[in-house]
């Protein structure tokens, strides 16, 4: 969505192409990602409810409150000059009104049980706390370092889809230097790397995978390995209990390795997949933090949002084309065997 012919409802400035905009679930106001990390909430969030929308305060449509401009009502906990219309300070979101001021300070004490005045020590962008404002950087500020030479703001943008996650798994990585396990890359291995644009790594774990795959499906079906398992289970009374110690008595090194390889294969997948959820999201990082810096240096315009956007981001159609050749070569010698 286009926001240029809207205002930001705290500094009064109307949005360009390209600003780091952040969009409110409840009445969509957008508002300068700056502002509201200054603010600390939506701007209208005292006016939340199932009928309002940011587009009704004024005529214009700009998001912006007409009348009482002129009026200001000092911020009693920081001092800052408001509008007298709003009902909590845009700087540190601190109730305005007696009223307002008295049952926030009972909430604020339940929730935040040692007593730190308004806003501090708790978790900004409503994490934890009452307010309903989801924030996509997760309370992480646009402008922290989050990687080398690239900001947090500049890091989410590259992202995309997943924003949250990954901004917490990022300053995890950086600040601790420790990552977490990512169960949509042990289940897709190299699928979920194409999807996230990491073409290389992705192909080549894909490429693996169906190889496997189809190697430990054509055994199983070829006649030899049919009639060696047949006959080993009738050495067995009919349960498949392969014992090298048994069965090298009966059948010689080689059958008994041949027996044996579809379950090796099968475990040489399954250990891929393991190391691909262990470290996917520090391949990302740094994916993302190379490619970043790649677009830094390669574009002379100020505002790179955009290249950001279009480079970072996902990629749906390859990964679906990917894995729907997985599966069609996967089944496929089941089709031919028939």
């Amino acid at each position: 969505m286009e926001f240029t012919k809207y205002k930001c409802p705290v500094c009064n400035e109307y949005f360009k192409s390209g600003d780091d905009i952040v969009v409110c679930p409840e009445c969509g106001a957008p508002h300068h990602r700056e502002c509201y990390e200054n603010t600390g909430h939506c701007f209208y969030e005292d006016k939340h409810s199932d009928s309002f929308s940011f587009e009704q305060v004024s005529d214009d449509g700009s998001g912006t409150q007409n009348g009482e401009s002129e009026n200001t009502v000092i911020c009693k906990n920081c001092g800052f000059e408001n509008e007298k219309a709003t009902f909590y300070c845009q700087k540190c979101g601190f109730p305005l009104s007696e009223q307002d001021r008295k049952q926030n300070t009972s909430d604020n004490t339940q929730n935040n049980p040692n007593g730190a005045p308004f806003g501090q020590g708790m978790p900004p962008f409503g994490f934890g706390g009452n307010s309903a404002f989801f924030d996509p950087m997760a309370g992480i500020n646009s402008n922290e370092p989050i990687a080398e030479n690239v900001t947090a703001g500049e890091m989410s943008k590259f992202i995309g889809k997943s924003t949250p996650y990954f901004m917490l798994v990022f300053n995890r990585i950086k600040k601790l230097g420790a990552s977490k396990f990512n169960f949509a890359a042990f289940l897709f291995s190299g699928i979920y790397f194409l999807y996230r644009k990491m073409i290389v790594p992705g192909i080549i774990i894909t490429l693996i995978v169906i190889g496997l795959t189809v190697a430990e499906t054509f055994i199983q079906l070829m006649p030899e390995y049919q009639t060696l398992i047949k006959t080993v289970t009738e050495m067995t009374n009919g349960v498949q209990m392969f014992y090298t110690f048994s069965l090298s008595s009966v059948f010689s090194i080689e059958q008994v390795m041949f027996l044996y390889l579809p379950y090796l294969l099968g475990l040489l997948k399954g250990i891929i997949m393991i190391i691909c959820g262990l470290t996917a999201n520090r391949t990302y990082y740094k994916h993302c933090s190379k490619k970043i810096n790649l677009i830094k240096q390669n574009t002379k315009s100020v505002n790179i949002n955009s290249e950001l956007e279009h480079s970072g981001g996902v990629n749906l159609a390859l990964a679906v084309c990917f894995g729907a050749a997985y599966v069609i070569i996967t089944y496929l010698p089941l089709f031919i065997n028939i």
